[in-house]
């Protein structure tokens, strides 16, 4: 498994409401399955966007995750990033 950090850009904040309650469920799945370690948005409002930290085997995997994501097909996310992510210390990652 491998840790994938992601970032969304959003859209309008009136397009991100109307999403995000069903955003919000569909991510706490994926808690539960062990494929989500933890999200959230930026806290600047000039940076309307969010950071998620997906636990994977491949970038295709979590872009299948974020194509299932009900704030990206609904179209309030507007871009976004994956980078595979090598944690090294932190409550994420490899405990030494």
């Amino acid at each position: 498994m491998s840790y994938f950090a992601c970032t969304y850009v959003y859209g309008p904040a009136e397009e991100q409401a109307k999403f995000r309650p069903a955003h919000r469920a569909y991510l706490g799945e994926l808690v539960e399955a062990g494929k989500l370690a933890a999200s959230g948005p930026f806290v600047s409002e000039d940076d309307p966007g969010a950071l998620l930290l997906f636990i994977g085997q491949s970038t295709e995997e979590v872009e299948e995750l974020i194509a299932q994501d009900p704030m990206h097909q609904g179209g309030a996310v507007l871009s976004y990033t994956v980078r595979e992510w090598n944690p090294v210390m932190g409550s994420v990652g490899p405990q030494n």
